[in-house]
């Protein structure tokens, strides 16, 4: 599936950049020249082309000329993997797909960061490259290519016309072959890894609330109201006979439409909505019953095999016994569900859990925006000792919190672990430094307790709103109250 790019235009300050790495080295091609991002698909070679052209694809219909990044910039040839993709490119109107190892991220750089390439760079023909961006006080160099000398439009034009002419039936037949393809939503349950087809998907969500429901099959976990509509859910583990594990918040509920009804399937979690030929998709094995194999498609190999996909029959996953009995007991559920849900309103609490050395801190989700990898930051003179700068988020300055400085706690190195949750307080967003996250957590607002005078060793208690007692009390969550954190000057 392709990868969407937002596309803004420049503001003739900046650039944006879609940077991809070759190796070690990092390259970066404006993004106005950038249509999407796919995976590497089946290429049909051309005959007499230059060597680094590696053939054509087919792109929904459209002929695609393919070149090898490595093979046009000299370097050496690489095996491909899971990562490589290819960067669909338009120049003054041609489009090409440039393969690359690895995309990296969309980057807006600062004229003033770009200089001009050196005269001589080893092993690449200097005429590549339009400039060279320095960031990080030069540790991270990024070569922005000059995409008119590495696409060459007549080229690229011949080359497709040497396809068009090329035998009709070998043509067609390859055209044909790319254009039956499925696009399959893929999930895992434990290491193996199942399909639905798209056309049959409506929506994912998160785990909502499920309400259990008397004198159903073991698999039903209950229903979920979606939109004021119940919706039945399956456990996905339990139909398959698997081990049942702890719910984490990467578990989700795929919506499927089985034609008479909608249905939720709960899985571990979704994959990635992926485009595979019909070809590589055999029957199912003799292993199977005559049901089993009913509720299966088929499986998928893909990677010449190292990848196994099932894929799932949507609308004969379920016997239809079962069906029958979801339709007829649907009145009789929204009754029972009404009254399960008026005698069962828990207040409850959700926090996103967070490490500062051995102790474990919560704040509340409803004031977390999202969670980043640490980024860099700028220092800012004569600030509170505990804002340790600014960082960019998306183009909007916002302040970086130490929570270990603001705690009085020791300092510590930053590691891979590192974490910066963007929390929104009164409509102002700051960057809240910790040494790792957890998860979130949901419990019910009864287990907190209020703040002991000492709740932890050289913490100020007034930065705690409360405690979370969990697990008969052998695992203490301490709520921050952002509030008095992120009060300057306290």
């Amino acid at each position: 599936m392709a990868e969407a790019i937002e596309i803004r235009s420049e503001d003739g300050l900046e650039r944006q950049l879609v940077t991809f790495y070759l190796g070690n080295d990092e390259f970066g091609v404006d993004i106005m020249h950038v249509r999407e991002i796919i995976r590497l698909t089946e290429v049909t070679h051309i005959p007499q082309a230059p060597s680094y052209v590696e053939g054509v694809c087919n792109l929904r219909g459209s002929i695609l000329p393919i070149i090898d990044g490595r093979a046009r910039l000299g370097m050496e040839i690489r095996q491909r993997d899971e990562r490589t993709r290819v960067l669909v490119l338009d120049v003054n109107g041609t489009v090409t797909g440039i393969v690359v190892d690895r995309v990296s991220e969309v980057l807006r750089v600062s004229h003033a960061d770009i200089e001009a390439p050196p005269a001589v760079i080893q092993d690449m023909n200097v005429d590549f490259l339009s400039g060279m961006v320095k960031l990080n006080a030069g540790k991270r160099i990024i070569m922005a290519l000059n995409l008119s000398s590495i696409v060459t439009v007549r080229q690229i034009e011949e080359i497709k016309q040497e396809a068009l002419t090329m035998a009709a039936v070998k043509v067609d037949s390859i055209v044909k072959a790319e254009l039956e393809e499925d696009q399959l939503v893929t999930f895992l349950l434990g290491r193996e890894e199942y399909a639905f087809d798209i056309m049959h998907v409506k929506e994912i969500i998160r785990v909502e609330q499920i309400t259990a429901v008397p004198n159903v099959a073991a698999y039903i976990e209950g229903v979920v109201a979606i939109r004021n509509q119940l919706l039945p859910i399956i456990n996905m583990r339990m139909f398959f006979g698997l081990e049942t594990i702890t719910m984490n918040d990467q578990a989700r509920i795929i919506i499927v439409d089985l034609g008479r009804m909608s249905v939720g399937f709960r899985v571990d979690k979704v994959s990635e909505v992926i485009s595979i030929s019909r070809t590589v998709i055999e029957p199912p094995p003799l292993v199977f019953s005559a049901e089993e194999a009913d509720q299966i498609r088929g499986v998928a190999k893909l990677n010449d095999g190292k990848r196994l996909l099932m894929c799932l029959n949507a609308n004969k996953l379920l016997p239809a016994a079962v069906v029958q009995s979801l339709l007829c007991d649907d009145t009789a559920t929204e009754e029972s569900v009404a009254v399960e849900q008026n005698n069962s309103i828990i207040a409850e609490e959700q926090l996103v859990t967070f490490k500062l050395g051995n102790e474990e801190f919560g704040i509340k989700i409803t004031d977390v925006q999202e969670i980043n990898r640490m980024t860099p930051v700028t220092h800012m003179p004569n600030a509170p000792v505990y804002i340790e700068g600014l960082v960019n988020l998306r183009g909007n300055i916002i302040p970086a919190l130490n929570l270990r400085r603001r705690f009085g706690l020791a300092e510590r190195q930053r590691d891979d672990a590192t974490r910066i949750i963007i929390v929104d307080v009164g409509s102002r967003k700051t960057g809240v430094v910790v040494d790792a996250v957890s998860e979130v957590l949901r419990f019910e607002s009864s287990l907190v307790e209020e703040t002991p005078q000492l709740a932890s060793e050289n913490l100020d208690s007034k930065y705690i709103s409360g405690v979370a007692k969990l697990n008969g009390g052998k695992r203490m969550v301490m709520i921050i109250d952002l509030a008095e954190v992120l009060r300057i000057g306290a």
